[in-house]
């Protein structure tokens, strides 16, 4: 493999903290200009019942983020947001609502006490209301992820596990390994206050992202979740979502979940956390739609303590600027600490994709 690009060494790149002290899950998405609004995890470490949702705001693009202020602080762990602006402007967060711990706090999966909620912001993420059960009761109890995107006006949310019978898995349904979890498409033609018309994308895929190419065609990605594994892998659609067929295992073992977004000249950037040796964060780049990617890689970040990391969510603005997010928790001599926040913090690096495709084709 090439000698890898480091996205920090590029002209104008800036690396800063946008929460310390939490910040685990987080999803951005752009406002208007060089507004950004980012929803992150708080009130607890990556299990807890104290989990809460809060969300941060920058005025500049990234480089500067507001106290966060608290969206969703119910008696249940509330955790694993999605995010996206709707046609008309709403602000929509919506997220896994777990209450399967016991009267100590601990946690107790056989509980079963899992919903999804969706609640919404009419003035840019300042105030929130309508926090509700998710109204397609099919679906009720799986966990949103990530961004939700708008295309053709209607809005898409990719959600996984639940109800794994919502949509019949045909002959040609795109499986990957064990294949028991489901990964789904759901839509809301009406700005996010309703949801519906699922699509069965995968089973044995979770935590996953997808992007509208200049072409039309959707590229979805998503993490295997076979344990030992947990690559990431690629389907393409070619009407509009409704239907994939598997392209293929994309990165290593222990380098999810993915994040996905289309550069100023068409070419696709995927990064993801690398929760293995040296924990970070790195990128591929796919000049022909995610069908094939470059052997070279991005890094963002090489210098996290261990496999509790990751999970970037990136927004491109108007300046043309990528805005990177992505979180840390935990010390080399403690890396996995799932039910006590240590260490934890939400960093953000901004850097130019004009610089880096010049870069990168320099290099390659």
């Amino acid at each position: 493999m090439s000698e890898k690009l480091d996205v920090r060494k590029l002209p104008g790149t800036r690396i800063v903290d946008a929460a310390v002290g939490q910040g685990y899950f987080p999803v951005i998405t752009r406002l208007g200009g060089s507004e950004l609004l980012m929803a992150y995890r708080g009130g607890a470490a990556h299990m807890g019942l104290g989990g809460r949702l809060d969300v941060g705001r920058s005025l500049d693009g990234g480089l500067t983020w507001s106290t966060p202020a608290t969206v969703a602080d119910s008696e249940r762990d509330d955790r694993n947001p999605a995010l996206g602006m709707a046609p008309d402007g709403t602000i929509v967060l919506a997220y896994h609502w777990q209450g399967s711990y016991d009267e100590e706090g601990a946690w107790k999966p056989e509980l079963g006490r899992a919903d999804t909620r969706v609640v919404c912001s009419a003035d840019g993420g300042h105030s929130w209301v309508d926090d509700a059960l998710i109204d397609y009761a099919p679906i009720n109890g799986a966990s949103p992820f990530g961004k939700i995107i708008t295309a053709a006006g209607v809005m898409h949310m990719l959600i996984y596990g639940g109800g794994s019978t919502m949509c019949e898995a045909g002959e040609g349904t795109v499986r990957v390994g064990p294949a028991s979890t489901p990964t789904y498409i759901l839509r809301s033609t009406d700005n996010g206050r309703s949801w519906g018309d699922p699509t069965l994308v995968a089973l044995g895929l979770n935590e996953s992202d997808v992007a509208v190419l200049p072409d039309g065609r959707w590229l979805f990605v998503a993490r295997s979740e076979e344990r030992a594994e947990q690559a990431l892998y690629s389907c393409v659609s070619e009407d509009g979502g409704y239907t994939w067929r598997l392209v293929g295992r994309v990165t290593d073992a222990k380098e999810h979940p993915p994040d996905l977004t289309v550069l100023p000249n068409g070419w696709l950037l995927l990064v993801f956390g690398r929760r293995h040796p040296p924990f970070g964060v790195e990128g591929l780049i796919s000049r022909d739609g995610g069908m094939t990617w470059d052997d070279r890689r991005l890094v963002l970040d090489d210098t996290l303590p261990g496999g509790d990391i990751g999970y970037p969510s990136t927004a491109r603005i108007d300046d043309g600027r990528l805005v990177t997010a992505y979180y840390t928790a935990g010390t080399p001599d403690r890396q996995w600490e799932m039910f006590r926040a240590s260490d934890v913090a939400c960093k953000v690096v901004s850097y130019d994709a004009t610089s880096l495709i010049h870069h990168w084709n320099k290099t390659t």
